[in-house]
């Protein structure tokens, strides 16, 4: 199969290994990723793109993290976790962002984009041996919309494609969540997951039918959780207005009682989206909790050492709007 020769981290993790420190600036537009099609739906290819390791070699077995963008479903592209991606490659792990189906109200469904984070994740394990990774070390990482289908891929069965080889698994190893939709029966949520003219039309009602109801359960973490689901680092700003604390809250007590790891860390003063780089966050917010990820990872052995990312001496980005506070405590 054709493989893509692109730069490495190399520059940075230069920098990383000679002072201790990587900081946010130095991730923000270079390497360029590699990337290859992972499905072709309609006219649509989806790709995965990814950035490796600068001592990788294909050979290797390393961790895999995923990064799924949100965007309610409708909107975002993989682009805005490329710093992530890039980090998490800085620290030794091949580092991914994915594309999927955007819902619309005629086309595809929330259902639609499960199905292709699924089939992302088969391509990922299908192509290990290229990739560099250890097919049971991968880990789903996303916010929002994107942290609800991170949070599907450890919770969801079914939602497979036609023609996904389904011998391999599509369920992630290891989940880490900011800010998700864990159950879509609760206020507005069901209006995007009954889709359709309710998605066109936001003053018309969504009737709670036991139908409506149903395929909200269905597309919904919090109703499948159960015994043996993957180790889970799960945070929410308690200012978010746009997706309610309680469903953290809600979904990490579900995944405790059944006997699950789950880690939750509720930041104070953060509102929604305060792990997305060049958004309403500040850098130092989006450097807090992806140092507070790396350790997350660094505690179940898929990453070794200790975090490098560093706040830059001149802020990577100026947020948009007004701005979270900095330094979120727990």
């Amino acid at each position: 199969m054709k493989s893509f020769a692109m730069p490495t981290l190399l520059a940075m993790s230069l920098n990383a290994f000679f002072t201790g420190a990587l900081p946010m600036a130095e991730l923000m537009d270079n390497p360029p990723p590699q990337e290859r099609v992972f499905k072709t739906t309609g006219a649509r290819d989806l790709k995965l793109f990814y950035f490796t390791p600068p001592d990788w070699k294909a050979s290797e077995r390393r961790t895999a993290v995923v990064w799924i963008h949100g965007g309610g479903w409708t909107a975002g592209t993989a682009d805005v976790f490329y710093p992530a991606a890039r980090y998490f490659a800085s620290r030794g792990a091949v580092g991914f962002s994915i594309s999927y189906r955007l819902v619309t109200h005629n086309g595809a469904t929330v259902g639609d984009c499960i199905e292709d984070c699924k089939s992302a994740i088969r391509f990922i394990r299908t192509h290990a041996a290229e990739l560099g990774i250890d097919p049971q070390r991968v880990v789903s990482a996303g916010d929002s919309a994107g942290g609800h289908l991170a949070a599907c891929l450890g919770t969801l069965d079914g939602f497979d494609a036609a023609g996904d080889d389904l011998k391999i698994s599509a369920r992630a190893d290891v989940m880490v969540l900011f800010n998700p939709i864990v159950d879509m029966t609760a206020g507005d949520w069901l209006r995007s997951a009954v889709g359709g003219k309710y998605l066109t039309d936001k003053k018309l009602p969504v009737p709670p039918s036991p139908e409506n109801l149903a395929l909200a359960r269905s597309l919904s973490p919090l109703f499948h959780v159960h015994s043996n689901q993957p180790p889970t680092l799960l945070m929410h700003g308690l200012g978010d207005a746009i997706v309610s604390p309680a469903q953290a809250r809600q979904f990490a007590a579900t995944m405790t009682a059944a006997g699950n790891r789950c880690d939750l860390v509720l930041l104070e003063h953060a509102r929604h989206a305060f792990v997305v780089p060049r958004y309403r966050a500040t850098e130092p917010a989006v450097v807090v909790v992806m140092r507070q990820m790396d350790q997350f990872l660094i505690s179940l052995k898929l990453l070794t050492g200790e975090p490098t990312l560093q706040v830059s001496k001149t802020p990577a980005w100026i947020p948009l709007g007004a701005p979270m506070n900095d330094m979120p405590k727990k």
